[in-house]
């Protein structure tokens, strides 16, 4: 079996009670071959849990009016635009031209140096996001872009969903020199149809740094740098935190988070190899014992409870305001911080907002394994695939370069990087709030830093899991059998035999 998945570097850019009043010191369609191993996660029981980014989160509608903000500067040595990218439609469950994460990328793009024009069309995430793409392809009305998800590939890419970038995009260019082998993952067929712009990172641990004072534990960043953050120190803090109230949950994560803790074993799920082969790793011992640590936290009342009060669906906007009762917030820590903050920080309008103060926020990676050979992390990517039927190829293609030049300009990387701890003032040039400051997160020097930490190969060995690539019923099928194991009475070998023979039926399809 092959242990490690597209090891890479990131692409750049980029127990005890404790006391409440003191704190102690201190090629071809995919062949299949069986492996060993056990799948990882819960139900899939809201769109937002198959999603890795999120929209800027105000509820504004005079927000987005325009700004005296700057657009970047972007050596362009490496890819030199004509200045006629036209309009590129965009599908999406939120819009890039306003997004934290995206939106100065589309002012480059909009800027006379690409001549483009991002045209946001709306979509729901999830399974029905493919399904209003299949329905616009068919319709011969395919938008020209769209950001990549898991389903995409192999899934979408052998429904004959989009546009093979061989004769546009050249994997052996340098520009693409810290991706080719990611690239290359994403044959199909013998065609290349993702060219990520960069690497992410998947799921983390979120909290609040006030709630960890407050508590009397220690921080899990200075555990982290310690080198003393593995698992059973992260249980061990949740034990000593739930000890306090029995209003306080340790964890909150969905399905498909708690995929990324069993990553740290060192292993996927389900891992689809670029020679065309799928290792199913339904019966591995390292996945099994993940899963069982997972069902002890539950067993012990560490867990967020789905029928609880907040909701089955505690995204970082609802979360922020009671991080002091949910220690940690499974889930990508970017977004997390964006809109957590945002919500803390920008209410509706402007006369209430926080500036240039860092939130009480933080996040870590998942704990290592303490039987496992290094740290792993799960991992993922950014990027663009280009739908198929796209009118407008040119331009996606241009758009792809545009992010991918954002992410290595050297310069633009130092910039990007003073944005976030030192926001330059940026002032409404029309609209109700004209004159007036708009509001911009300031990120935490050493938050900012952890972040970048969490995608450098000297840290971690990345892990990319496969298990959301072949389908909706693939991936409920496991997602439901780890979430029966954590909160169900089930143990997660019985769950396994009776998944098995599905989850192969399944994998068999790709097979030749």
């Amino acid at each position: 079996m092959n242990k490690f998945k597209r090891l890479l570097g990131c692409g750049l850019a980029a127990a005890m009670i404790l006391s409440m009043t003191a704190c102690d010191e201190g090629g071809a369609t995919p062949a299949v071959t069986s492996g060993v191993g056990v799948g990882t996660s819960g139900v899939a029981s809201n769109p937002a849990a198959t999603t890795t980014t999120g929209a800027n989160t105000t509820t504004d509608p005079d927000a987005n009016a325009a700004t005296d903000k700057e657009i970047k500067d972007i050596d362009t040595g490496a890819f030199t635009p004509d200045g006629n990218s036209g309009v590129v439609k965009f599908l999406g469950y939120y819009d890039i031209t306003v997004d934290q994460k995206g939106a100065e990328q589309v002012d480059v793009f909009e800027s006379e140096t690409y001549g483009g024009k991002i045209e946001w069309i709306s979509a729901s995430s999830g399974a029905a996001y493919y399904e209003k793409l299949a329905t616009l392809i068919a319709a011969d009305d395919s938008p020209d872009l769209l950001t990549f998800e898991p389903l995409a590939f192999p899934y979408g890419a052998s429904k004959n969903m989009f546009e093979p970038l061989d004769d546009y995009l050249n994997a052996d260019d340098p520009i693409w020199a810290d991706m080719k082998e990611l690239i290359d993952s994403y044959v199909y067929e013998g065609k290349h149809y993702y060219f990520p712009h960069r690497m992410t990172t998947s799921f983390a641990l979120n909290y609040n740094r006030k709630t960890i004072e407050d508590a009397c534990l220690k921080d899990p960043y200075d555990l982290y740098m310690n080198g003393e953050w593995t698992w059973d120190a992260w249980r061990q803090m949740m034990i000593d935190f739930c000890n306090q109230s029995d209003d306080n949950i340790g964890w909150y994560a969905t399905d498909t988070i708690t995929t990324s803790f069993v990553n740290t074993t060192g292993y996927p799920v389900i891992d689809s190899l670029p020679s065309g082969d799928v290792v199913n790793n339904l019966q591995s011992q390292e996945i099994t014992r993940a899963v069982e640590f997972l069902s002890e936290l539950g067993r012990n009342g560490l867990l967020y409870p789905a029928d609880h009060p907040y909701g089955d669906w505690v995204s970082p906007q609802v979360w922020a305001p009671i991080s002091d009762k949910i220690l940690f917030l499974g889930m990508e820590p970017e977004w997390t911080y964006i809109a957590a903050t945002e919500e803390l920080q920008n209410p509706a309008g402007v006369e209430n907002d926080i500036f240039d103060t860092p939130s009480d926020l933080a996040f870590v990676p998942f704990p290592r394994d303490p039987e496992a050979d290094q740290y792993y992390q799960g991992s993922g990517t950014f990027g663009y695939m280009i739908p198929k039927g796209a009118k407008n190829i040119k331009g996606a293609v241009d758009f792809i370069m545009c992010n991918r030049l954002f992410d290595t300009d050297e310069n633009v990387m130092a910039q990007v990087r003073n944005d976030h701890i030192a926001p330059a003032k940026v002032t409404y040039t029309t609209g109700k709030y004209e004159g007036m400051q708009k509001w911009a997160i300031t990120w935490d020097a050493q938050v900012y830093d952890m972040w970048r930490e969490m995608c450098d190969p000297t840290k971690f060995t990345f892990i990319i899991e496969d298990l959301y690539g072949f389908g909706t019923e693939f991936q409920t099928t496991i997602t439901t059998a780890v979430y029966n194991s954590t909160f169900g009475e089930e143990s997660w070998t019985q769950q396994v035999g009776e998944i098995a023979p599905v989850v192969q039926g399944i994998l068999d399809e790709y097979a030749d």
